[in-house]
């Protein structure tokens, strides 16, 4: 398996020999690698149709292959279960039961879904979590630190506008996708970040040039997972734009706003519950699994500290677990779980 693994580092688009790679790696106990050389395999397969999928794979006959991913499933089903086994037998299952259930919801083992028709999370929903779109600000124990704070945040927010350094678009690289499809309003809409944190990988340069808002946010409590989180920037949306109604990955974790520089007019609408429209030095929480969606129809840009944060409702030992079992995910998933939060 070693040798093949080796081989193939050379023949990155050989599904059939990914596949063959994938079923030596499961028969050596190979879990892990196993199931990333059978994710390799299958992005391969992305976009063809069953005759074409044997085809690519050098298979004749449907059978086998099916009998190869139903094995598969069941490989990653357990891989995925096995993610927080030390925390679980630790805990009692009362303990575990939200996570347990959204892991369930995920593998399709469990009907595990929102009775709000607007929440609808793109990732994974944990049941359980109190959840109508915004939160009452108080009841996150993030808010307080990051009020106080405000106006130094406001200072590093101007200054980072003034040099325009480190600056780039929020959502990054769409896949050529339409950029359209996320940020409206004419040729000149915008939504831009200044990044301190992103999937969890910290910008130095960025810490440096703003000593305040680092220090701010090093002192936090944050939701840190390799390879996901936290996302913590600085949210510019350019004059006249609207970010278009999308929903968020997991309600396991919330998104504060620390509005900094906001023109009037400006708001965050969460469908089906109402606008929020923020005011200077003042948190606002919700819940990004709501479908929502942002405008700026003034002619002055608006800016926001932008922080995602676990859901205040998770226990210590649920926050363990989950961050086990995405981070299991993370290892398993190329590439890495992505998701803009407004």
């Amino acid at each position: 398996a070693d040798t093949m693994a080796a081989f193939l580092g050379g023949q990155p688009r050989q599904p059939y020999l990914q596949l063959l790679l994938a079923q030596l790696q499961a028969a050596s106990g190979l879990r892990l690698q196993a199931l990333q050389s059978w994710q390799r395999a299958s992005q391969m397969r992305d976009g063809l149709d069953d005759g074409e999928q044997l085809q690519l794979l050098g298979l004749r006959d449907a059978a086998p292959f099916q009998e190869q991913v139903r094995r598969f499933a069941a490989l990653r089903a357990e891989y995925l279960q096995d993610a927080f086994a030390d925390i679980r037998r630790g805990s009692s299952p009362r303990e575990l039961f939200r996570i347990e259930r959204a892991l369930a919801g995920y593998l399709g083992k469990a009907s595990v879904f929102s009775s709000h028709a607007m929440q609808r999370p793109k990732f994974m929903f944990v049941p359980g979590l109190r959840g109508v779109g915004f939160l009452d600000p108080a009841w996150h124990p993030l808010v307080p630190p990051l009020e106080a704070a405000a106006e130094g945040l406001r200072k590093d927010f101007d200054r980072a506008l003034d040099a325009g350094v480190g600056i780039e678009p929020f959502l990054g690289d769409t896949g050529g996708r339409d950029a359209g499809a996320y940020v409206s309003g004419g040729a000149q809409a915008s939504w831009d970040a200044l990044f301190f944190y992103r999937h969890g990988r910290r910008y130095d340069a960025n810490h440096e040039r703003f000593a305040f808002t680092s220090r701010t946010l090093e002192a936090l409590d944050l939701c840190r997972i390799d390879g996901q989180a936290p996302e913590i920037c600085f949210s510019i949306l350019q004059p006249r734009s609207r970010i278009e109604p999308h929903h968020g990955v997991t309600n396991a974790r919330v998104v504060i706003h620390i509005p900094l520089r906001v023109p009037a007019g400006c708001f965050l609408e969460v469908t089906g519950v109402g606008r929020h429209f923020w005011q200077p030095g003042r948190a606002m929480v919700f819940d990004d699994t709501f479908e929502h969606s942002a405008e700026n129809p003034s002619d002055e840009v608006r800016g926001i500290l932008l922080t995602d944060a676990w859901h205040p409702e998770l226990t210590d030992v649920e926050r363990e677990a989950f961050t086990m079992l995405i981070t299991t995910l993370t290892d398993l998933e190329s590439p890495p779980l992505a998701r803009p939060a407004t």
